[in-house]
């Protein structure tokens, strides 16, 4: 019986991704690097410390100090979202608002730290629906490990089985079926590779959809 949602973070409930894309890039051009949109795809899903060390790795001979980079590019994201904050993804608010008002259980489960999950929750006023956050920083293993679902799930009282992931990353699309939870994947950079659509439940365009998807099923039971 499903009772609680799962959210992802970054690409899914706030547009980051686009930023961190940005920021990758224009911090590579500093270094004298044409960084490319795909190169900057490669870390979606991946824990702070994965981050630098896949950079470090990945461009130590490409004359790129990958350690600055990773850092130029989040001094560069945290002047947006400490400042102004990320935009909220479409309909995100009025699926939050439909949970709780049919008295579902709702997680955020990130890569991202507390620091950043918070301060995004407080700057786009949405922290007031979250029941419970989950951080990468707070689990042994980063995605597509089942760590951070696993540990939602605890936090939430409830068996993974009754919970539904909603992700955005093939990494996190993994995590979740890995934590024995049904997935959907809402698409933002990276669409599902054949893998992912053995392993989701759905994908869908929008966080709307989700509602439509809910409101299809006899209320409290389980997705079919």
């Amino acid at each position: 019986m499903l009772k609680a949602v799962l959210f992802d973070m970054d690409g899914l409930m706030f547009d980051t991704e686009s930023l961190a894309t940005r920021a990758l890039i224009e911090m590579a051009k500093k270094q004298d690097y044409q960084m490319s949109v795909e190169e900057t795809h490669l870390v979606l899903g991946y824990k702070p410390e994965a981050i630098y060390s896949f950079y470090e790795e990945y461009f130590k001979d490409r004359g790129v100090d990958g350690r600055k980079l990773v850092d130029d590019h989040y001094e560069f994201l945290e002047d947006i979202l400490f400042t102004s904050g990320p935009d909220k993804m479409p309909y995100l608010e009025d699926l939050l608002i439909y949970l709780k008002n049919n008295n579902y259980k709702i997680a955020v489960a990130s890569s991202s730290d507390l620091h950043h999950i918070n301060n995004n929750l407080e700057k786009t006023g949405v922290k007031k629906y979250i029941d419970i956050v989950a951080s990468g920083e707070e689990v042994e293993n980063g995605k597509p490990a089942p760590d951070v679902f696993l540990l939602a799930a605890k936090r939430l009282g409830m068996d993974p089985k009754d919970c539904l992931v909603l992700e955005d990353s093939l990494f996190g699309m993994e995590a979740a079926y890995k934590a024995g939870a049904k997935a959907i994947m809402i698409p933002d950079s990276v669409g599902p590779d054949e893998y992912t659509k053995t392993i989701a439940y759905r994908i869908l365009d929008n966080l709307g959809q989700v509602i439509d998807l809910l409101e299809e099923n006899d209320e409290k039971t389980e997705l079919r």
